[in-house]
Protein backbone atom coordinates (compact mmCIF):
# COMPACT_ATOMS: atom_id res chain seq x y z
CA UNK A 1 0.00 0.00 0.00
CA UNK A 2 1.53 3.29 -1.06
CA UNK A 3 0.08 5.85 1.31
CA UNK A 4 -1.10 6.12 4.90
CA UNK A 5 -4.34 8.04 4.49
CA UNK A 6 -7.87 6.94 5.30
CA UNK A 7 -8.37 5.15 2.00
CA UNK A 8 -5.05 3.33 2.25
CA UNK A 9 -5.67 2.33 5.85
CA UNK A 10 -9.19 1.11 5.12
CA UNK A 11 -8.08 -1.05 2.20
CA UNK A 12 -4.98 -2.32 4.01
CA UNK A 13 -6.98 -3.25 7.11
CA UNK A 14 -9.47 -5.27 5.10
CA UNK A 15 -6.65 -7.00 3.25
CA UNK A 16 -5.04 -7.99 6.56
CA UNK A 17 -8.45 -9.13 7.85
CA UNK A 18 -8.75 -11.59 4.96
CA UNK A 19 -5.24 -12.95 5.43
CA UNK A 20 -2.90 -10.86 3.28
CA UNK A 21 0.51 -9.67 4.44
CA UNK A 22 0.43 -5.90 3.91
CA UNK A 23 3.21 -3.33 3.98
CA UNK A 24 2.07 0.28 4.27
CA UNK A 25 4.60 2.54 2.60
CA UNK A 26 5.34 6.19 3.22
CA UNK A 27 8.30 8.51 2.75
CA UNK A 28 9.60 7.51 6.19
CA UNK A 29 9.45 3.96 7.56
CA UNK A 30 8.92 5.46 11.04
CA UNK A 31 5.81 7.38 9.91
CA UNK A 32 3.54 7.88 12.95
CA UNK A 33 0.32 7.23 11.03
CA UNK A 34 1.67 3.99 9.58
CA UNK A 35 2.92 2.92 13.03
CA UNK A 36 -0.56 3.51 14.48
CA UNK A 37 -2.08 1.42 11.70
CA UNK A 38 0.40 -1.43 12.34
CA UNK A 39 -0.53 -1.39 16.03
CA UNK A 40 -4.22 -1.53 15.14
CA UNK A 41 -3.91 -4.65 12.95
CA UNK A 42 -1.47 -6.58 15.16
CA UNK A 43 -0.26 -9.35 12.84
CA UNK A 44 -0.20 -9.15 9.06
CA UNK A 45 0.82 -5.53 8.69
CA UNK A 46 4.03 -3.56 8.89
CA UNK A 47 5.29 -0.13 7.93
CA UNK A 48 8.15 0.66 5.57
CA UNK A 49 9.16 3.19 2.95
CA UNK A 50 7.48 3.43 -0.46
CA UNK A 51 10.41 1.41 -1.82
CA UNK A 52 10.03 -1.27 0.84
CA UNK A 53 6.30 -1.58 0.26
CA UNK A 54 6.69 -1.75 -3.52
CA UNK A 55 9.47 -4.34 -3.25
CA UNK A 56 7.38 -6.49 -0.90
CA UNK A 57 4.11 -6.64 -2.77
CA UNK A 58 2.97 -8.75 -5.68
CA UNK A 59 0.24 -6.16 -6.02
CA UNK A 60 0.91 -2.47 -5.37
CA UNK A 61 -2.02 -0.24 -4.44
CA UNK A 62 -1.70 3.51 -4.71
CA UNK A 63 -4.30 6.07 -3.74
CA UNK A 64 -2.55 9.40 -4.28
CA UNK A 65 -3.61 11.99 -6.84
CA UNK A 66 -2.01 15.19 -7.97
CA UNK A 67 1.52 16.41 -8.49
CA UNK A 68 2.98 14.25 -5.72
CA UNK A 69 2.16 11.04 -7.56
CA UNK A 70 5.22 11.00 -9.81
CA UNK A 71 7.50 11.67 -6.86
CA UNK A 72 5.92 8.75 -5.03
CA UNK A 73 6.63 6.43 -7.97
CA UNK A 74 10.21 7.64 -7.99
CA UNK A 75 10.55 6.86 -4.29
CA UNK A 76 9.01 3.42 -4.82
CA UNK A 77 11.65 2.66 -7.44
CA UNK A 78 11.24 1.36 -10.96
CA UNK A 79 12.93 -1.95 -10.14
CA UNK A 80 10.59 -2.50 -7.19
CA UNK A 81 7.55 -1.86 -9.38
CA UNK A 82 8.65 -3.86 -12.42
CA UNK A 83 6.27 -6.68 -13.26
CA UNK A 84 3.83 -5.80 -10.47
CA UNK A 85 0.09 -5.37 -10.75
CA UNK A 86 -0.88 -1.77 -9.97
CA UNK A 87 -4.26 -0.96 -8.47
CA UNK A 88 -4.94 2.77 -8.62
CA UNK A 89 -7.76 3.78 -6.28
CA UNK A 90 -7.22 7.52 -6.59
CA UNK A 91 -10.41 9.54 -6.59
CA UNK A 92 -9.58 13.03 -7.86
CA UNK A 93 -12.58 14.90 -6.50
CA UNK A 94 -12.45 18.69 -6.57
CA UNK A 95 -14.10 20.28 -3.51
CA UNK A 96 -12.86 23.79 -4.35
CA UNK A 97 -16.34 24.88 -5.43
CA UNK A 98 -18.16 23.24 -2.53
CA UNK A 99 -20.50 20.28 -2.57
CA UNK A 100 -21.12 18.23 -4.52
CA UNK A 101 -17.53 17.78 -5.69
CA UNK A 102 -16.69 17.62 -9.37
Amino acid sequence: MLGTGVVGQTLATKMVDVGHDVVMGSRDAANDTAAEWVASVADGGRADTFAGAAEHGEIVIQRHVGPGLLGRWGLAGADNLAGKVLVDVANPLDFSHGMPPT
